[in-house]
C-alpha cells in the first residue's frame, strides 16, 4: 500500500512553533464517527500541535466539520465498519468476507501501517475508532488514545460469532483497541465490558444556533409553519414512500436531496417538500435541526444525542439489531422526547399519528420538561488528549 498523499486544508502558515505532531484516525463508516471526532478535536488547543486526519470521508466534509486551519488530510481507510445491505440492514456473510480476507495477512498489514505512521512522526494517536493504527501505534512506540460510542470488536461478534474463525478476528480487533493507554466511552455508548482501558466520559455533541426567521425566510414559511427535518445520517435510506407521504397542514418536510431524487418531479408535485441544499448555503447542519420542530432519524449515537442536547423531538426508525440501540433508546427517551417506529410503518397511518402528536407537543410553551443535557464529553476528551500531548 502506498501512502497517499496529504491535502493541506490550507496553504497558510500560522507562524507558531509547531511542538507536537497529532494524528487522528476517522472511520467514514456514516458520519457518526467524524461528528465524535470533531466535537473533540475542535476543543484541544492545536496552536502549538500539527494535526494530522487520516480518513476516507470525504475532505469537504472534514473541512466542514473540523474548525482548525490548517489540518493536513491523508485520504486512507483503515477498516470497513460493518457492510450495509441498506441503511437499516447489515450484511453478515458480506462482512465476514471482508474480515477473513483483511485479517488473514494481518501482520503484514500492521507492519505496513506501521511503516507508514512512524514516517509521519507523530506523539500521538487519537482513533474513532479503527483498530489498525493503534496496534501501528503500539508497533513503532507512540501513545493512542481511542474514542468511540461503539467498537468494532463488539459489533463484528454481534454479527459473525456464528461464523467459522470469527472469534480468532474479534480477538485480533479487541487486543488492538486494548493497546490504546485508553478507551474513551462517551455517554451513552454500547456496553463495552471486555475492554479494561475503558472510561466513560459525558456526552458529545454540538449546539446549534436556532434561526427560525432564516428558515421561514428561506422556505417561504410563516409563524405557522412547522419544520420537520428528515435526519437519517450518512448512510441513506433508499425506498422512502415519497408519492404516498402524507401530507399535513402547516407542515414543511425537510429532505436531503438524495432521497427526494429517488422519486422524478417530487417536488413540482409536493410544493411542501424542501430539499436540504437549498438551506445549505445559509445554515450549518446543527443550527438547522436547532430550528426545526421535529427530526426524523434512525437509530444512532449522532442525531439521537445532538436531537436530545438541542432539546428537539424526534421520531425514530429502530433498528433493533444494532449494538447500540439499547442503551441509546433508554437514554433517549429518560432526556428527550422521542417515539420510535418501524421502518415498514415510516408514511402511513401510524406514522402521520406520531408526527402529529410530537409536533402538538413540541408547540406548547414550556413543553420540554426534561433534564437539559450538558454535552461536556468534548471538553473532558480534549483535556485528556491535550495532556497526553504534552506530557
Amino acid at each position: 500500500m502506498v501512502l497517499p498523499p496529504s491535502v493541506s486544508s490550507s496553504s497558510a502558515s500560522s507562524g507558531a512553533i509547531i511542538a507536537r505532531h497529532l494524528v487522528a484516525d476517522i472511520s467514514s463508516h456514516g458520519l457518526g464517527h467524524l461528528s465524535q471526532a470533531a466535537a473533540v478535536l475542535n476543543e484541544i488547543d492545536l496552536s502549538r500541535t500539527k494535526l494530522t486526519v487520516r480518513s476516507a470521508a470525504p475532505p469537504d466534509v472534514l473541512l466542514e466539520r473540523i474548525r482548525h486551519r490548517p489540518f493536513d488530510i491523508i485520504p486512507l481507510s483503515q477498516d470497513n465498519g460493518m457492510i450495509m445491505r441498506d441503511a437499516l440492514t447489515v450484511d453478515a456473510d458480506r462482512t465476514m468476507e471482508w474480515y477473513r480476507n483483511f485479517h488473514g495477512n494481518y501482520d503484514e498489514r500492521k507492519s505496513e501501517a506501521a511503516s507508514q505512521l512512524e514516517a509521519l512522526t507523530p506523539d500521538l494517536v487519537f482513533s474513532n475508532v479503527p483498530y489498525l493504527g493503534l496496534d501501528a501505534a503500539d508497533l513503532v512506540g507512540v501513545p493512542s488514545v481511542a474514542l468511540c460510542s461503539l467498537n468494532w470488536a463488539d459489533v463484528f461478534r454481534s454479527y459473525c460469532e456464528e461464523f467459522d474463525g470469527a472469534f480468532d478476528i474479534f480477538d485480533e480487533i479487541l487486543r488492538a483497541y486494548q493497546k490504546a493507554e485508553l478507551f474513551l466511552q462517551p455517554t451513552p455508548s454500547m456496553d463495552m465490558p471486555a475492554l479494561a482501558n475503558g472510561r466513560n466520559v459525558a456526552p458529545l455533541s454540538f449546539r446549534g444556533l436556532p434561526n427560525r426567521r432564516l428558515l421561514g425566510d428561506v422556505t417561504n414559511g410563516d409563524a405557522a409553519t412547522r419544520y420537520v427535518l428528515i435526519g437519517v445520517g450518512g448512510y441513506g435510506i433508499d425506498g422512502f414512500p415519497l408519492d404516498d407521504w402524507p401530507a399535513i397542514s402547516d407542515v414543511r418536510w425537510i429532505f436531503p436531496d438524495g432521497i427526494l431524487s429517488q422519486s422524478l418531479g417530487i417536488t413540482d408535485r409536493r410544493h411542501d417538500f424542501v430539499p436540504q441544499s437549498v438551506l445549505n448555503p445559509f445554515m450549518q447542519y446543527i443550527d438547522l435541526l436547532a430550528s426545526c420542530d421535529l427530526v426524523l432519524t434512525k437509530t444512532g449515537y449522532g442525531t439521537q444525542v445532538e436531537a436530545a442536547v438541542n432539546q428537539v423531538p424526534a421520531l425514530c426508525i429502530c433498528r433493533y439489531d444494532w449494538p447500540e440501540h439499547a442503551n441509546l433508546a433508554t437514554w433517549h427517551a429518560k432526556f428527550g422526547v422521542v417515539e420510535f417506529i418501524e421502518w415498514d410503518e415510516v408514511g402511513g397511518r401510524k406514522f402521520k399519528a406520531l408526527v402529529e402528536d410530537l409536533l402538538s407537543r413540541s408547540a406548547c410553551v414550556g413543553s420540554w420538561t426534561k433534564e437539559p443535557v450538558v454535552p461536556s464529553g468534548a471538553k473532558e476528551a480534549a483535556q485528556i488528549l491535550q495532556k497526553a500531548l504534552f506530557r
